[in-house]
């Protein structure tokens, strides 16, 4: 009976879910890489569309295909297609240098999270790592008992954070170029298939750095 009611609150849960499901929007990342400070042009009678229409073309499935030469799947027209206008949204992406010798602090003022170490989002990072900053900053300005012990508070808390985020950001760059450069990486011979062996071999040591907190 225990069982059966169990199985039965479960069914009714996957029922309600699915069913708000249906009216739920999917976001959809195309993703271009172009020169920071790019606009996209203005409606026009001729180009009602333009932001779709450079889309289309960007990821072009008809001959000779894209910039690269590309021919992309037909399902990804119908993704598109499936994408009013007024719902694309242009969100461009930045991410810096490691400011390992700048540092993230000045007197008795310092930086965290973006602020520090800005990085593409591939790897789901840029907030679990600002998360980090608040407690390891925390930690660090709980000791301090005079005002004059706040600038060696902030220099221990970029020490104890520097390495590590330097390394997650130069990961996510490396993600970033692997996502947009993986089809091309792959045609080169021997380079491509030995990248991709090492990026499965140390895969799970990645992911186990990335999600072992160390503040």
């Amino acid at each position: 009976m225990v069982r059966q009611c169990v199985r039965s609150k479960v069914t009714n849960y996957l029922l309600k879910f699915l069913k708000e499901c249906e009216t739920l929007e999917m976001d959809r990342f195309a993703l271009i890489r172009e020169p920071a400070g790019g606009v996209d042009p203005e409606p026009t009678p001729e180009n009602p569309n333009p932001k779709l229409t450079r889309l289309l073309e960007e990821f072009s499935n008809v001959e000779p295909g894209d910039k690269n030469g590309d021919v992309w799947d037909d399902f990804a027209h119908e993704l598109l297609n499936a994408s009013p206008e007024e719902t694309i949204k242009r969100r461009d992406l930045y991410d810096g240098t490691p400011l390992v010798a700048k540092g993230w602090a000045k007197g008795q003022v310092c930086i965290c999270g973006d602020a520090a170490h800005p990085m593409m989002p591939n790897l789901g990072q840029g907030g679990c790592q600002a998360t980090e900053d608040g407690y390891r900053l925390a930690e660090e300005l709980d000791t301090v008992k005079h005002t004059k012990e706040i600038e060696g508070a902030l220099s221990t808390y970029f020490s104890k954070r520097i390495t590590r985020t330097t390394i997650i950001q130069i990961m996510a760059q490396l993600g970033s170029d692997l996502l947009v450069d993986f089809d091309k990486m792959m045609t080169i011979p021997l380079v491509g298939p030995f990248f991709l062996a090492m990026t499965q071999i140390s895969m799970p040591f990645i992911l186990r750095f990335l999600y072992t907190p160390e503040f």
